[in-house]
């Protein structure tokens, strides 16, 4: 029973290890309610990223290429657009050239949770896989 479980943790760990499909990101109109601020640049040189806007979510791939969506809960992440890069978190820059396209920040880290902080317990019951990943590396 416990290889069976094993390989299943395998399993799920490369598939997460896929390449990611397009950040679907949701253009909020208020401050509070955006899981991150940015700021868009008129240079690649000040930007923290160069993003690529495709026309179809399944056209692109990785955190530099975002595709604009009209659901707010169909989004990985609601952006705020300042207009100052001081508040902003990070700082971008549209390409019109997907293969100029990049970017370091995983933007669906910034989501923002509904139900707020989990604890331990919580989070093992959302994610059992990770709890028994856990188990396996740590000694009880």
């Amino acid at each position: 029973m416990q290889r069976k479980l094993m390989l299943l943790s395998v399993l799920v760990g490369l598939l997460a290890a896929m390449p990611a499909e397009a950040v679907k990101v949701f253009r909020t109109t208020s401050e509070g309610l955006a899981d991150v601020k940015v700021y868009e640049t008129s240079s690649e040189g000040l930007a923290d990223c160069l993003i690529y806007v495709t026309t179809s979510e399944g056209l692109a791939s990785g955190d530099a290429k975002w595709y604009f969506e009209s659901s707010e809960g169909l989004a990985d992440v609601k952006i705020y657009f300042t207009s100052s890069a001081g508040l902003a978190d990070k700082k971008i820059y549209f390409t019109k050239s997907e293969g100029l396209a990049k970017c370091d920040v995983d933007w669906k880290g910034y989501k923002k949770s509904s139900v707020g902080y989990l604890d331990h317990s919580l989070d093992a019951l959302r994610f059992p896989t990770d709890a028994l990943m856990r188990r396996m590396v740590l000694p009880d």
